[in-house]
């Protein structure tokens, strides 16, 4: 088995992982950060997907919205 390399990490990435972890242990903080990264990364390339998504429809309504307001103009118009 090998033995675990020991990283410096710099201090200033450790408190903020200590912001944002459970627990405020160093060690743990940095370990739940980088175990969650990978799912975060996930979740973020879904929300761009939903979000083009979103793009599309909204783009696709406003077209339909053009042309229903077009249609109610050439019926006043009558």
């Amino acid at each position: 088995m090998r033995k675990p390399i020991p990283l410096e990490i710099p201090s200033h990435l450790v408190e903020l992982a200590q912001l944002y972890a459970p627990s405020r242990h160093p060690l743990d903080a940095v370990s739940f950060i980088l175990e969650r990264h990978p799912q975060l990364i996930a979740e973020l390339r879904d929300l761009r997907r939903r979000l083009a998504d979103f793009d599309a429809e909204s783009s696709a309504f406003d077209s339909r919205l053009d042309a229903l307001q077009t249609a109610c103009r050439a019926i006043l118009d009558l």
